[in-house]
């Protein structure tokens, strides 16, 4: 920042990092994460600016928090709000006071401060969380996700990940976490805060090379990294260049795909007419939706099933697994169901919530405890017996992987029938998805709708 014409240019780039992640309409107050290091204390900077200028009536809340890793984190943290009670700035330290695992420890931290900003978020009334990411954490991102898939095909569906991270991401359904500085390299963020006469803490992690991302950190260094940002862009438009033509093909078989009973989906012959290069990719999301993972399976492995389902013979049966999930073909249909293997049996006491199996949020508003479980094969014959159900009603497979309801041991309840057997349990259940709903990407936002709106549609309302 060495003339006015210089910071001048800097801050219609960074506003117009702002413009471009703050959703429409008034907010009534932002978040923003500050660590105490250069890029989050620049974006702490620029925030108060920006909503100075743009957004008057916007409040800015700061929120350190305090992962409780390194001995002199909260000194830093109390540093953090020093300088806040300075500029005016509300300030709040969190902590990350769980215990801490012993491997996966920057995933675990991560998770941890996403829920740590996003419960502040909610206690201020706030549905935007700023974070400063920089174009290098952009490049870093890229080197380590194409390092560890040692991508080796052109196909663009094969190389989603090395999109990096999106301007914004949706947290757990209800606040969009943005980032306005990934176009702004880090240097440049340091200028402007020895221009302000700003200091930052250095987190001595951040040399560690038994951490991956300093090891990136090095080796971007000694790459163009103008070109692997350019790179990122080009894999961030292909992938939402492929996700919209996902949308597209869905949203052509909304009327021709139908719902299972215990959240499975029967797709027809010719479902990926039109667009069948990328049906790898719309399978892939619906086998993690309807399989409950956390993560979309292999679009490659995908792309290998998909292929054997279009070789084999229409008479009889094929079927094959994948990622949770049964995939079978028959003369009439492609049916997807959640394979029955690895399902979990819990108890729910009373006011009690969870998400079961990563597909489905139940709440128990009984007054008793109730166990979640799958039927076993006689409780379910059981059941439809006693309830005068006809087996050509029902997908018997697919409603043996999806929860019922146990009180003292006893079968009560399965809410995936309730649109044949009225349902009197207080027992509240709702389709949850372990891939979108925990942290969804923006490179996402325009397929996922069209995913949820299949599994969601109208069957009977206390199971949906």
């Amino acid at each position: 920042m060495n003339t006015n014409h210089g910071k001048a240019d800097f801050l219609k780039q960074a506003y117009a990092g702002f413009d471009a992640c703050y959703p429409a309409g008034k907010q009534s107050a932002v978040i923003v994460a500050v660590s105490g290091g250069s890029d989050s204390m620049a974006l702490l900077l620029l925030a108060k600016s920006y909503l100075t200028k743009h957004h008057t009536d916007c409040r800015l809340i700061a929120v350190t928090v305090d992962h409780q890793l390194r001995p002199e984190s909260a000194q830093e943290a109390a540093g953090v709000a020093i300088f806040c009670k300075q500029l005016g700035i509300s300030h709040q330290i969190l902590c990350w006071d769980a215990a801490k695992p012993d491997t996966g420890m920057a995933s675990a931290a991560r998770d941890a401060r996403y829920g740590l900003l996003v419960e502040a978020a909610h206690a201020n009334s706030a549905k935007i969380i700023l974070t400063g990411h920089t174009a290098d954490d952009q490049v870093e991102t890229y080197l380590m996700r194409s390092q560890r898939s040692m991508v080796d095909t052109d196909e663009p569906s094969e190389m989603r990940g090395l999109a990096a991270m999106a301007s914004q991401t949706l947290l757990q359904n209800r606040v969009l976490l943005c980032r306005p500085l990934l176009k702004i390299w880090r240097q440049t963020l340091r200028d402007y805060l020895q221009a302000c006469d700003t200091a930052w803490y250095d987190d001595p992690s951040n040399d560690n090379l038994t951490y991956e991302r300093p090891r990136m950190r090095m080796l971007a260094a000694q790459t163009d990294k103008q070109a692997v940002l350019d790179a990122v862009h080009q894999a961030g438009y292909l992938r939402q260049q492929n996700n919209r033509r996902v949308a597209k093909l869905l949203k052509r078989n909304l009327g021709r795909i139908s719902l299972l009973s215990g959240g499975g989906l029967v797709l027809p012959h010719g479902w990926d007419e039109g667009d069948t290069g990328v049906a790898p990719l719309a399978l892939a999301y619906l086998l993690a939706a309807i399989g409950g993972h956390p993560l979309l399976p292999p679009v490659r492995e995908v792309a290998a099933l998909s292929r054997q389902l279009q070789s084999a013979p229409l008479t009889g049966r094929f079927r094959r697994t994948l990622h949770h999930c049964v995939v079978e073909k028959s003369a009439k249909s492609l049916k997807i169901w959640r394979e029955r293997r690895n399902l979990p049996t819990a108890m729910l006491q009373a006011g009690e919530s969870m998400v079961w199996d990563g597909r489905f949020h139940i709440s128990n508003h009984a007054e008793f405890p109730v166990k979640i479980m799958v039927p076993t094969a006689p409780q379910l014959s059981g059941y439809l017996r006693g309830h005068q159900i006809k087996v050509q009603q029902i997908h018997r497979d697919c409603l043996m992987s999806a929860p019922a309801i146990l009180r003292d041991d006893a079968l009560a309840e399965i809410p995936a029938l309730a649109d044949l057997v009225p349902q009197s349990l207080p027992v509240v259940l709702l389709r949850s998805y372990a891939c979108f709903d925990k942290v969804l990407s923006g490179h996402d936002f325009e397929v996922v709708p069209v995913v949820k709106e299949l599994l969601t549609m109208p069957l009977n309302h206390k199971y949906r």
